[in-house]
């Protein structure tokens, strides 16, 4: 079988991430370089109330924007219960900017200098794009920079700053952030930004895949499989210690595999929450544009589905030692919920009736074993190609965003992106609970007697300061 000697050359292909996520707060947004101010010596307040933030996206059906609206006009419940709004606000408000949560343990914070409030006034919006070049099929990018390039060419700048990131094995700063739209322009068509493409690893794991499918279809030409002998059923004999010794090295690929996935997966997360975090430091509304094909929180989910549906054994599915990388999201989630990070989340796969990596029939297998497996298998990818979205989806739902997905008008996404961020509404209350219990309390915000979409965030999780 040639399948270990080809995932020895993928492995032997993986490099450590380098970059320490300390660093790239501090290295790749310079922050203080935007608004400095003399130093003084600080004043020193006490802060005791815990006040809970919401901005929040009032549209119509057809997702106008509306604006006009007065405090009267919204609703706010937490687990159920109504909450009093202590103050309102809107995108327009003259100075306004977007504190995070402020948690109920007693914190000190400086006032901020006489000569500050005399300064320019902060960025109010700060968008951070980020391009996911670890699991995007490199043809998406031609259509992915197509838009950004219409959005750009249309971007007016003002009182917003843009970054572009391009995040694969490692970040790759593009452009930092900058008030001129002409910089983002310029960045995507640079050296940087084409370099970070052509390393994507899709193709790598695409290849994966296909090793596997050729393994298995050798396994089945000798061994009890789909479409031949019942799988549950072993030949006697020698023949039965041998499809079981072939089996047994299938699946221990699959496990190393599955493995090399799970590495690479949680350091792109891990880097996602450190951008994240570079972005929670500034002023304004923030909002974190991810574009990317999706991704598996069981990275090498899709290849036991794969041995499954060959084998006609769900068991494959279940005794197998894929890592849940849920957690990782959820720390994602607490950190934007708490700082009022904005995930907008774009499928750049586009437009599709069917997941990508249609079954290749060969002349290497039997036909009458691929028209037997063929509705297993494609039932496996469409599986895979669904669990793929359900992070995406998770993050723009959790934190009041949208996620853009099926659709060849990647630019309508990104558009609605940006303007969300140019018109919304800021609630804030006291809650009702007093105890910071590391729970998650429900969020639900309602426009009175009217029929609009209203998007916030759903929740938080009390004492979750990022």
């Amino acid at each position: 079988m040639r399948l270990l000697s080809q995932h020895s050359r993928f492995v032997r292909r993986t490099v450590a991430l380098t970059a320490s996520l300390a660093g790239l707060a501090v290295t790749s947004f310079p922050l203080a370089a935007q608004n400095s101010s003399p130093a003084t010596s600080p004043t020193t307040i006490k802060v005791e109330v815990k006040q809970v933030l919401v901005p929040v996206v009032v549209t119509d059906r057809r997702g106008h924007s509306i604006v006009g609206l007065k405090q009267s006009d919204f609703e706010v419940l937490e687990d159920g219960d109504p909450q009093t709004l202590t103050s309102f606000g809107t995108a327009s408000a003259p100075g306004e900017t977007l504190p995070a949560v402020v948690d109920s343990q007693p914190a000190s914070a400086p006032s901020p200098p006489p000569a500050a409030r005399q300064a320019a006034p902060a960025p109010r919006r700060d968008y951070l794009i980020c391009l996911d070049t670890l699991n995007s099929a490199f043809e998406n990018f031609s259509t992915v920079r197509s838009a950004l390039h219409k959005l750009f060419k249309q971007e007016e700048g003002s009182d917003a700053q843009y970054a572009l990131v391009a995040l694969g094995r490692q970040p790759v700063v593009v452009e930092n952030l900058t008030a001129d739209p002409g910089r983002i322009l310029a960045a995507l068509g640079s050296k940087k930004l084409n370099k970070a493409i052509e390393q994507s690893e899709s193709s790598n794991l695409a290849s994966q895949e296909s090793e596997l499918t050729r393994a298995l279809g050798e396994y089945c030409e000798q061994c009890p499989c789909a479409g031949g002998v019942a799988a549950t059923t072993r030949t006697s004999g020698g023949s039965g210690q041998i499809c079981d010794g072939k089996r047994k090295r299938v699946e221990m690929w699959a496990e190393s595999a599955a493995e090399e996935r799970t590495m690479l997966t949680r350091d792109f997360l891990h880097n996602v929450r450190a951008l994240e975090s570079s972005l929670a430091a500034q002023p304004g509304k923030r909002i974190f544009i991810l574009i990317s094909d999706g991704f598996n929180l069981r990275p090498g989910r899709d290849l036991f589905g794969l041995i499954a549906a060959y084998l006609q054994d769900p068991s494959e599915l279940v005794n197998n030692r894929v890592e849940d990388l849920e957690p990782e999201v959820q720390g994602i989630l607490r950190l934007a919920t708490a700082r009022n990070v904005i995930f907008y989340t774009l499928d750049s796969r586009g437009l599709y009736t069917s997941p990508a990596g249609g079954y290749d029939a060969s002349g290497e297998y039997q036909m009458t074993r691929v028209v037997v497996l063929l509705p297993q298998i494609q039932q496996q990818k469409e599986t895979t190609a669904l669990e793929n979205q359900d992070a995406m989806a998770e993050l723009a739902a959790t934190t009041g965003g949208v996620f853009f997905h099926n659709s060849n008008d990647l630019f309508k996404g990104m558009r609605q992106a940006i303007a969300d961020g140019r018109e919304y509404y800021l609630l804030s209350y006291v809650p009702t609970h007093k105890s910071s219990d590391g729970k998650f309390h429900a969020i639900a915000v309602h426009v009175k007697g009217k029929d609009l979409v209203v998007r916030a965030k759903r929740g938080y999780w009390a004492g979750a300061g990022g």
